[in-house]
């Protein structure tokens, strides 16, 4: 694994346990706030384990680090790419994983012991590119194609049934499906290098992808889940006050990247581009953007959501074939104190205005 380190804020783990439990709560405590649920961290010291970085990983944990929400729930994070989060996350060389929403409900169903805690994010974008001579899906026939940056992900169901749907059915004409790896960066190379004639993209694709002279036929954005949060179950049992700690400080990363609300101008964009920039992120497409979503922030919950409507939505559309239940796959207990204490529900996501539908 490759690790990130924060060491502007590392702190030492008596110190930070001492903040953990001399800290006042996040909330201003008055008759019309809830009581804070979560006693000290039991951890003070986090890893996160993400599959490949990128600001979509990183960048919530670059405002909970710098607006002080980790601070303020007595928590450190180091984050660390894994070739599989599930594997850190059960080794215990993770405490917590992000994984694709699929994988998670596939590593439970395998025995492992691992549950979703929450959502990394609940909506997905389904951006595709395509090379400029490709107008329509039978211009594919015998080239390369990218659908997946790996084997047996079950997010290529999910992206062939956007296309199916948007008139560019990509499973009878005859194209080779490819798996260059897993980040979009790697399969951009590709693309930009004409190996490949589609790709799914992301925002930050696609400045270089414009500049090439791609062609985007696809942009849409479903309510559906994305990435989960994930850890080990003998990890939870011992650490609950951790997990909603850590969950509720992303939420709050959330909201602000947000504020006022999706849909609207960012009122925080300087200060987010100016947190990235100080963590040696280029944030030219982020710049160059004036739109509301210009942040890339339109794939997150505030409310950091997961439930059985995530969980079967997840199994019917990237075809799952899984015995085990909701009750079995995730432990929300965490998740629910957060967001009480935040005076949030745990409602499913909104459908949102979407340039490209």
């Amino acid at each position: 694994m490759r690790s990130f380190t924060r060491s502007r804020v590392a702190v030492p783990l008596a110190i930070a346990g001492a903040l953990a439990m001399a800290s006042a709560p996040v909330l201003a405590q008055d008759a019309s706030t809830p009581a804070d649920p979560f006693g000290p961290a039991e951890k003070a010291d986090l890893t996160i384990a993400i599959p490949f970085p990128d600001i979509v990983m990183y960048g919530r944990y670059y405002i909970a680090d710098e607006e002080g929400y980790f601070e303020d729930e007595g928590l450190t994070v180091d984050v660390v790419t894994a070739d599989s989060t599930v594997a850190a996350v059960a080794s215990g060389s993770a405490d917590i994983g992000v994984e694709s929403a699929g994988a998670a409900l596939l590593a439970a169903n395998e025995g492992l012991p691992v549950r979703v805690i929450g959502s990394h994010s609940c909506r997905q974008s389904f951006n595709f590119a395509v090379q400029p001579d490709v107008t329509s899906a039978a211009d594919l026939a015998g080239k390369d194609i990218v659908l997946a940056g790996t084997a047996g992900d079950p997010a290529q169901f999910e992206r062939e049934k956007v296309l199916a749907e948007a008139g560019w059915d990509v499973s009878d004409v005859g194209a080779n499906v490819v798996y260059p790896g897993p980040d979009s960066a790697t399969w951009r190379q590709f693309f930009l290098a004409g190996n490949v004639a589609l790709m799914p993209f992301y925002e930050d694709d696609r400045l270089a992808l414009e500049e090439y002279g791609a062609s985007f036929p696809i942009s849409e954005v479903k309510a559906w889940p994305n990435d989960s949060y994930i850890a080990s179950t003998d990890w939870l049992a011992q650490n609950p006050n951790t997990a909603g700690r850590f969950l509720r400080a992303v939420m709050r990363a959330t909201q602000f990247l947000q504020a006022p609300a999706l849909g609207e101008l960012p009122v925080n964009k300087d200060r987010v581009i100016e947190i990235y920039q100080a963590n040696e992120v280029d944030t030219a497409a982020q710049e160059a953007n004036p739109g509301v979503y210009s942040l890339q922030a339109y794939n997150y919950c505030p409310n950091l959501y997961y439930g059985q409507e995530a969980f079967d939505t997840t199994v019917a559309n990237q075809q799952l074939d899984v015995d085990v239940t909701f009750e079995d796959a995730a432990d929300l207990g965490p998740l629910l104190a957060a967001q009480g204490s935040l005076g949030l529900a745990n409602d499913p996501p909104a459908d949102i205005a979407w340039p490209g539908n």
